[in-house]
């Protein structure tokens, strides 16, 4: 990995942290570290996948094996950057109609769970799809 972009991932990770505190302080701190280290790696797979293509799997990987892995990759991807903007719309909502208007919206809170869930989900998919591409599929026979 680039040495920019370790430093992106870390910023942002940092930034994360930050933000989750000021706006939810009761998200406790390993949640918080949780959350931003999935979101680090978020950035990271759809930069690779963006920039790589089919190329960013094993080179002995068949072609087709390869676009089909690619797609399911950019699916969980996709689905996981969803959720995350329901999580952030859930949680804000949440927010607002409780500063403003003292009103407790339990359905605007379980929405940004629900998001913050599924986008954990979302990005270990994307985690396991592209660990088990980068390994090599053909196995040699000992001698």
């Amino acid at each position: 990995m680039k040495k920019g972009l370790l430093i992106a991932i870390v910023v942002l990770w940092i930034g994360w942290v930050i933000a989750a505190a000021i706006v939810v302080p009761g998200l406790y701190i390993v949640g918080q570290l949780v959350v931003g280290t999935v979101m680090g790696a978020w950035i990271y797979f759809v930069r690779m996948v963006w920039k790589k293509g089919t190329s960013l799997f094993h080179e002995e990987m068949k072609p087709e094996l390869a676009e089909r892995r690619l797609k399911r990759l950019k699916t969980f991807l996709l689905v996981a950057g969803i959720s995350l903007a329901v999580s952030i719309v859930g949680f804000a909502v949440y927010i607002v109609l409780w500063e403003y208007y003292r009103i407790d919206d339990s359905v605007s809170f379980a929405m940004g769970l629900f998001g913050i869930m599924a986008f954990l989900i979302a990005t270990i998919g994307g985690l396991v799809i592209f660990l088990k591409g980068r390994r090599k599929t053909t196995k040699e026979m000992p001698k």
